[in-house]
């Protein structure tokens, strides 16, 4: 279950605890809704700039998580 710590509105940050289950369960789903805004991409060449934005934005998240869980092991 998802705990959260501290909610710091000044900077938008919140603290949180997981388990490595849970987090391997967030990127799974990062990394399906990256490949989902790929195929939207595909299917609606030539593409926006605000739909790159959010590919560019999904797949850094899916990193910095896999960053997070390779540290876990």
């Amino acid at each position: 279950m998802v705990k959260w710590f501290g909610i710091d509105k000044l900077n938008g940050t919140v603290t949180l605890e997981v388990t490595k289950t849970e987090l391997t369960n967030l990127m799974n789903s990062v990394d399906n809704m990256a490949d989902k805004q790929k195929r939207t991409l595909l299917e609606n060449l030539p593409s926006d700039e605000v739909d790159r934005r959010k590919l560019d934005d999904y797949e850094a998240l899916k990193e910095g998580l896999r960053k997070v869980i390779e540290m876990l092991d």
